[in-house]
């Protein structure tokens, strides 16, 4: 952390102005990240490091935020194929920036994904005081996030990608899409997972589910990654796994995500989940498809079940720092219970 904060503080003081002093505060670990609180020159800020992009399953030594930031000014309006790879070739010729900003996210200030100046991508954030939602489990808040939430959704695409690389050049087909990342989420599984439960999976027909519209999903809509400020508005952070996708895949984790139980851990919290639903659909404007959904739950929780096996099983891997919230998790055979009921 000391390296890192020397090699900002001559960022800090060319694009903030300023002499400091710069003082840590705190640091958090994630799976992948690392995120480190400080003060400069009177103001609180925040600085996200990407160290590990070793095993992560989305597009990697880039700033992803940047990406949803300057879609996110395309709110309301759909974007054809051609407009979406100006707009994410513009901002891939643009390695390191300043100043972005939009009213759905937190405003970067800072970023730079060239490893020119420190050897992993980074940006700097001004920091947002408050609790994650699930640690406010009330229903007008989650209110609030199902009605973020569908904020977001009306950034809309003309079709379905692999990743931010191919879009324009090869889109492809909903229920082709599904199924490559099921099919994907199997092959892990296989050997881990009950035989009966991988031929069910491997059998789910969705031939006659209509397809979504293709949208900008968040694709990790929890508790965790809604931040309330003092004046109750929400805050959705962490932008690294967003994909274009259906709208039903950013409601599934929520749903099993909802709030942390008496015994610790994530869980299903029906009455705040019912109004985190009744959020969205005040805002989008039309129902939820079940069917869309319940596929997606497999998706979702077969991948999680995948995720948590896997860490599970690597006992070399360095343990999370005390202030992670890695212990509220559930393990793999919450997500396999959980298909097998499904």
């Amino acid at each position: 952390m000391t390296a890192f904060l020397a090699g900002i503080a001559p960022i800090l003081a060319e694009h903030l102005g300023g002499f400091g002093p710069l003082v840590p505060l705190q640091t958090r670990a994630g799976s992948f990240n690392k995120v480190i609180k400080f003060s400069y020159d009177g103001r609180t800020l925040g600085a996200r490091i990407n160290l590990d992009q070793t095993h992560f399953r989305y597009e990697r030594d880039l700033v992803k935020e940047v990406f949803a930031i300057s879609l996110l000014n395309y709110t309301g309006e759909c974007i054809d194929d051609e407009r979406a790879r100006q707009i994410l070739d513009g901002v891939l010729a643009m390695p390191k920036g300043a100043h972005l900003g939009h009213d759905l996210a937190r405003p970067i200030l800072y970023y730079d994904w060239t490893m020119a100046q420190l050897p992993f991508p980074f940006f700097i954030f001004e920091w947002i005081d408050g609790p994650a939602l699930w640690e406010q489990p009330f229903a007008d808040s989650y209110f609030a996030a199902g009605k973020l939430l569908a904020e977001l959704h009306r950034v809309r695409f003309e079709r379905f990608y692999e990743n931010i690389f191919s879009i324009h050049h090869t889109p492809r087909s909903w229920r082709d899409h599904l199924r490559v990342c099921l099919n994907r989420e199997l092959a892990r599984g296989d050997l881990t997972l009950p035989a009966k439960l991988v031929t069910r999976l491997n059998d789910l027909d969705m031939s006659n589910l209509q397809p979504g519209t293709p949208c900008l999903i968040h694709n990790d809509f929890s508790g965790a990654n809604l931040l309330v400020d003092a004046s109750g508005r929400l805050h959705a952070i962490d932008w690294d796994n967003w994909v274009v996708d259906c709208p039903e895949l950013d409601l599934v984790k929520m749903k099993y995500w909802t709030a942390i139980g008496s015994e610790g851990h994530l869980t299903h919290r029906p009455g705040l989940y019912d109004a985190f639903l009744a959020g969205y659909e005040a805002i989008a404007g039309h129902a939820i498809d079940a069917g869309r959904q319940r596929a997606y739950e497999h998706l979702w929780l077969l991948r999680s079940f995948n995720d948590e096996s896997s860490r599970e099983g690597d006992q070399q891997s360095a343990a999370p720092l005390a202030t992670s919230w890695r212990q509220v998790y559930p393990n793999a055979d919450y997500y396999r219970d959980l298909l097998q009921d499904l």
